[in-house]
């Protein structure tokens, strides 16, 4: 799912809008890239579906990071988030599925001393292969 996520992610007209570039779009990378806005995408536990099979169930939590200043381009961002991510769902690639795709909040508007940036977290739940 990951691969298909991230395509989607930097390829959608309406997040390159809003200055979201590829070399932004990072999966815990250490270093803090110069671009911004920057998101980070952190897959989290992967478990087996109850009824077997190459099926599984992830979280993915990503991270929005923007100049400190105001939210508004981070909320752009999660609000297009919402409605991309789960239009997703039964798309796939070589090796992966996405059966579903479900958002499940936004966190609090956070300032990231290490990155110098504000950020805000978006979660979602997705099932596939």
């Amino acid at each position: 799912m990951r691969a298909v996520i991230r395509t989607a992610i930097i390829t959608d007209a309406t997040l390159l809008a809003l200055d979201v570039i590829p070399e932004g779009v990072l999966s815990g990378d250490i270093d803090t890239p110069e671009a911004r806005p920057f998101l980070n995408l952190k897959w989290g536990d992967t478990t087996p579906a109850s009824f077997g099979g190459v099926a599984k169930r992830t979280t993915l939590a990503i991270w929005v990071h923007d100049t400190p200043n105001d939210y508004t381009r981070i909320d752009a961002i999660l609000a297009r988030l919402r409605v991309l991510l789960p239009s997703l769902v039964g798309l796939q690639d070589l090796t992966d599925y996405v059966s579903q795709i479900t958002w499940t909040g936004d966190g609090v508007d956070l300032k990231d001393d290490g990155h110098r940036t504000i950020t805000r977290i978006s979660n979602y739940t997705l099932n596939g292969s």
